[in-house]
């Protein structure tokens, strides 16, 4: 079945691959997994830590987009209306904006021209405009992050909650005219770790008219061993639909198998190649073939065509 992940650090692995001389990573390193895991979309993000300014940022935009048309015959740089029938959609995003400390409003207006559609205020830092959630609980939202918030709603750049504090959380929403989305987060009732959703998270952003990405990552699936498999992350998105519906339900795996470090992933949702796992295990939880491909694709098709115009 076809499914859109909204979320894969795609534009970090680039940026790491160019600098050690390597060149179209995409072909090299990528596209394979996409095409045997049925990944038709992908929101590819330009990941940032926290330390890096705004040259590094531009320089990862760049080099990510220019990936993108280099595989113009596989992939479709995805801007905007409906969603390519045959090629790869690739969606640009950011992970983190720690790198604007003044005037948001035109390095946004720089990052939409190049293809940026979704974007986060922050990784887990602190920054000048937001709050993560390793930074301070008592700090949130702050007046530049206001203005970048309201601008990103002016040029309809979809706003990435997944990584902020619950103080920006709440900030964000209040500031927001328009529906968020948390791109690669599970339900916290299932795995109490920080980064996925509470309740109260799910239930605003289903009544704002946002997304839920549900994440692959290991310890959000589960904190016990053995039990991070695609099944029960398939219990996290029955979890969220009997809370909200399954209009709000989408998929984000944010697939680290590319990057360095030990595996980080579900057991059998270790990489884009593993996708189809979990479009096994929803059916195997009870969802319809109806609603499982409204959460592979259908959800997050429809809600793409109606923000980004």
């Amino acid at each position: 079945m076809k499914i859109f992940d909204t979320h894969a650090d795609i534009g970090v692995d680039v940026y790491e691959k160019h600098c050690e001389g390597k060149t179209d990573v995409i072909k090299s390193e990528h596209l394979d997994k996409w095409i045997k895991g049925e990944v038709y979309g992908l929101g590819m993000a330009s990941f940032f830590k926290g330390d890096e300014d705004l040259d590094i940022a531009k320089a990862m935009v760049t080099q990510l987009k220019e990936e993108i048309l280099l595989n113009s015959n596989h992939l479709h740089h995805y801007l905007c209306g409906d969603l390519h029938p045959t090629k790869i959609n690739a969606l640009m995003t950011l992970e983190g904006m720690c790198y604007i400390n003044e005037d948001p409003e035109s390095i946004l207006d720089w990052m939409y021209s190049l293809g940026i559609r979704i974007g986060s205020l922050t990784w887990n830092e602190e920054n000048a405009l937001s709050t993560g959630i390793s930074g301070s609980p008592l700090r949130g939202l702050t007046p530049l992050g206001q203005r970048a918030i309201k601008h990103m709603n002016k040029i309809n750049m979809i706003i990435d909650v997944s990584h902020t504090n619950e103080k920006s959380f709440w900030d964000i929403l209040s500031t927001s005219t328009k529906p968020v989305m948390a791109t690669h987060s599970n339900a916290r009732a299932l795995s109490q770790v920080d980064r996925n959703l509470s309740d109260q998270q799910i239930k605003a952003i289903a009544l704002k008219g946002g997304l839920i990405g549900l994440v692959s990552a290991k310890r959000f699936i589960s904190l016990i061993e053995g039990e991070n498999t695609a099944l029960t992350l398939a219990k996290h998105a029955l979890y969220i639909k009997n809370l909200v519906g399954i209009k709000h339900l989408c998929i984000g795996f944010d697939y680290m198998d590319f990057l360095s470090g030990f595996q980080r992933n579900g057991i059998d949702l270790d990489n884009a190649s593993d996708s189809q796992n979990f479009i096994k295990a929803l059916s195997q939880v009870g969802f319809t073939q109806e609603e499982i491909e409204l959460i592979a694709w259908g959800n997050i098709a429809a809600f793409l065509k109606t923000q980004l115009i």
